[in-house]
């Protein structure tokens, strides 16, 4: 693991190419707060069911990491889109896409718009993507 010295953000290779520019996590929030609602209760949920994570805002998105990055969260103006790694690609009618990042990992996404969708089905698949060893 390599931790970048400008912005504090952990990699897997030294030195591995990334934007150091900052945002804050409010500004993906902006006048969505349903989004919000639903960001902070994932977060909870996280948090007790599968482990401590870190919120690292990017330009892009916002991301948790526990022991790596391991889900992406982008805040749309009624919901959340949920983006997270497995070594599978799901088979549900509740995914989105999901797209190969390589011949062992699926980039597996899901439009969330309440909280109901967060059930325990939906965290065991966070939890997975938390311990994915690669």
């Amino acid at each position: 693991m390599w931790t970048c010295p400008n912005c504090n953000r952990i990699f897997k290779k030294a030195k591995q190419p990334h934007s150091c520019k900052k945002v804050s996590v409010e500004s993906h929030f902006e006048n969505k707060e349903k989004a919000r609602e639903l960001f902070d209760f994932l977060h909870r949920r996280i948090e007790e069911k599968i482990g401590k994570c870190k919120i690292v805002s990017l330009p892009c998105c916002v991301h948790l990491f526990g022991t790596y990055d391991f889900i992406a969260i982008l805040p749309k103006k009624n919901g959340v889109e949920i983006r997270f790694a497995l070594d599978r690609k799901l088979d549900t009618p509740r995914l989105k896409v999901s797209v190969p990042m390589s011949s062992k990992v699926f980039k597996n996404c899901f439009d969330i718009e309440n909280k109901q969708e967060i059930d325990g089905e939906f965290i065991g698949w966070l939890k997975e993507s938390y311990h994915l060893k690669d």
